[in-house]
């Protein structure tokens, strides 16, 4: 009897500090909103049709600035495909 009230509170004690676990994590990660995530995308594509007239990098650099930032958008903000 004793070695089932051991494993019952080994048990309780293993459930709460997964519980904690997981709010620890869900705490850390953050949620964008659909119209937070819209803007974030609108302004990668201003950078991209227009930030090299800005003068602030060189020409290659903003070739490469603007491929990672479609990387980001397409990996992390599903977009419509525009027909």
């Amino acid at each position: 009897m004793v070695v089932l009230y051991i494993l019952l509170i080994l048990l309780t004690i293993i459930i709460l500090l997964l519980s904690l676990g997981l709010y620890h994590f869900i705490k850390k990660s953050a949620y964008l909103s659909d119209k937070e995530k819209e803007f974030i995308v609108f302004v990668i594509d201003i950078f991209t049709q227009y930030g090299d007239d800005l003068g602030i990098q060189s020409k290659e650099q903003h070739k490469k600035l603007a491929e990672e930032l479609e990387k980001i958008k397409t990996k992390y903000f599903k977009t419509k495909k525009e027909d």
